[in-house]
């Protein structure tokens, strides 16, 4: 999974971009012959078939995205029995058109290898886009079978894909899909994409379906000092010792069938004391987690070890916890907001008792933001996002109003970094302060009763940074990945970072660069995320275009591609 605050900032996306978008939604595709309102409205018209015999695939989706206006609904239509579609009207600009089907995987225009991230459509007025052709690869499978130490099968065990990605600079794990085991102890993981997976499993004893547990009437079935705990193939609780499956497109793995056995585990108990629940909402549940800190392979919620409700007097006991390191995060939700207590733990040879966590109301943020320039945004309203600079907790965001005030009515303790989001490409966080913090690089700590305000500029008058991109031979390269890169500290600011992918004639355009000094990278495959390793980073440095801007520039560069991809690599 993607990290708390990101899978939050996609939510409000979504959100704000469907509000913005719904009184458009006559804007969306037409049926095939329909006649265009406008000489300078365009069409678009393809087939979709499979790679193998060239078969033409009937109901995939087509969707097409304009990214210079994201507030418009997606158009969207189906393939024809021929496996045809036909996109009209389309309005002129700039647009990412993605193909996908069931049981495939979903492949972009301009896409020249399955990893790649695909081209930018740029339509002229009134241009007619014929015969576009898309092959589409069918999806990995992974398959296997999960059993106990005597090896007998384990039913309604929950296995899981983990993808492997880049977030924010560091490698990590995803879960991509999930499939319980049948009465068998089997499982079959479909509709994989390339790439690099870890198999995980979790079982419960008891459990009627995958994830479920028994109820808690009987107490711990397993052992009270061993239980089955999350174990990864070919059969290790340790993630960082898990063996690593690559899969290519297309391809089944079977028989990848691993051991899961009781373990030596521990537990956590401890109590919560809720100081804001009345009498009224003593029964309102408090839920308890326990998250593995420092892991060095999954991310936040995949490190969760244990989690359960606390009890009526606010006892909790989490138990199967493995030694480690732990953050024990109690958190209660009223009225839509989240209280959080917290408190860091390291579980050795034994297990943890007596731990206190105490909700309170947590520190107060008041905040101004003020805009230089007209403000431009996507929708009609700003929200301001904290995040803990551990990630273990999430205060979510608070909504900017029309006056540019904000308020946190309590956030809980701990060091936090604010990001905006709701501003148009052509906008930027100019400067966020925090009495003398730095909210945008270093992070902040509230202060309660210091009456520090949180006072944040934007600034409509972001950079512009365009040209084209060529490979080798000096021919426009088509789908090719372009990254701005900051320079010194501020790679940090992953904020900061500018990605766009070339159209049909190897140009891109990157808007909203906040000013300063940068590196401008550009590749023909490369993982989406990976130029946020300082580690990949190095071995690409002397092909960077250095490129300095100024508030409101506009500037130009053209940048030669970097050949990654493997040429022997099965093309979609």
């Amino acid at each position: 999974m993607l990290p708390y605050f990101l899978v939050a900032l996609l939510a409000i996306t979504m959100t704000v971009a469907t509000n913005a978008a719904a009184p458009q939604s006559s804007k969306s595709a037409t049926p095939a012959g329909a006649p265009s309102s406008a000489p300078q409205e365009c069409s678009v018209q393809g087939m979709v078939v499979k790679l193998a015999g060239s078969e033409p695939l009937r109901n995939a989706i087509v969707v097409m995205l304009n990214l210079d206006d994201r507030a418009q609904a997606a158009s969207t239509v189906h393939t024809d029995s021929r496996g045809q579609f036909l996109l009209k009207p389309i309005p002129p600009g700039h647009y990412r058109l993605r193909v996908m089907r069931a049981g495939f995987v979903s492949q972009a225009y301009g896409q020249r290898s399955v990893n790649a991230a695909g081209a930018t459509m740029t339509l002229a007025p009134g241009q007619e886009m014929k015969d576009l052709l898309f092959r589409l690869i069918p999806a990995a499978i992974i398959s296997g079978r999960v059993e106990n130490e005597d090896g007998d099968p384990l039913p309604w065990a929950h296995v899981s894909a983990l993808h492997e990605i880049y977030a924010e600079g560091k490698r990590t794990f995803t879960s991509e899909e999930m499939a319980p085991t049948n009465d068998r102890g089997e499982y079959r993981l479909f509709g994989l994409r390339p790439g690099r997976y870890l198999i995980s499993a979790v079982f419960h004893p008891g459990a009627t379906r995958a994830g479920d547990t028994e109820d808690d009437e009987f107490g711990e079935i397993v052992g009270e000092k061993e239980n089955y705990v999350r174990t990864y193939y070919p059969g290790t609780p340790d993630a960082t010792k898990a063996e690593a499956i690559t899969v290519k497109a297309g391809e089944e793995i079977p028989s990848m069938d691993f051991m899961m056995r009781p373990t030596a585990v521990y537990r956590v108990k401890g109590h919560v004391t809720n100081l804001l629940a009345n009498d009224n909402k003593r029964s309102q549940s408090v839920m308890v987690f326990a998250t593995q800190r420092s892991s060095g392979v999954m991310n936040a919620r995949m490190a969760v070890a244990q989690g359960n409700i606390a009890k009526q007097d606010g006892s909790f006991d989490l138990p199967g916890v493995l030694p480690g390191s732990y953050t024990v995060t109690a958190q209660w939700y009223d009225d839509g907001k989240v209280h959080t207590a917290r408190q860091n733990i390291d579980v050795g040879n034994a297990d943890v008792e007596g731990l206190q966590l105490t909700i309170g109301k947590g520190t107060p943020i008041v905040g101004h933001l003020r805009w230089e320039g007209k403000p431009s945004m996507i929708g009609d309203q700003l929200m301001v996002f904290a995040q803990s600079t551990d990630e273990t907790v999430h205060p979510g965001y608070a909504r900017v109003d029309a006056d540019g005030s904000f308020t946190w009515a309590e956030v809980p303790d701990g060091e936090l970094r604010v990001r905006v989001f709701g501003q148009s490409e052509d906008s930027f966080v100019k400067a966020a302060r925090y009495g003398s913090a730095d909210a945008l690089a270093d992070g902040f700590t509230p202060r309660a009763g210091s009456g520090t305000t949180l006072e944040i500029i934007m600034s409509s008058h972001g950079a512009l940074v365009q040209g084209s991109a060529v490979d080798a031979d000096g021919l426009p390269a088509v789908g090719a990945q372009v990254v701005l890169v900051p320079e010194g500290l501020r790679r940090e600011r992953f904020d900061l970072y500018k990605t766009a992918q070339t159209d049909q004639r190897g140009q891109f355009q990157l808007r909203g660069v906040a000013p300063g000094d940068y590196k401008l990278f550009s590749w023909d495959e490369v993982e989406h995320g990976a130029w946020e390793d300082q580690d990949f980073l190095k071995a690409f440095e002397s092909n960077g275009e250095k490129v300095t801007v100024e508030e409101a520039e506009t500037k130009l560069v053209n940048v030669t591609t970097i050949k990654t991809a493997n040429t022997e690599e099965q093309k979609p």
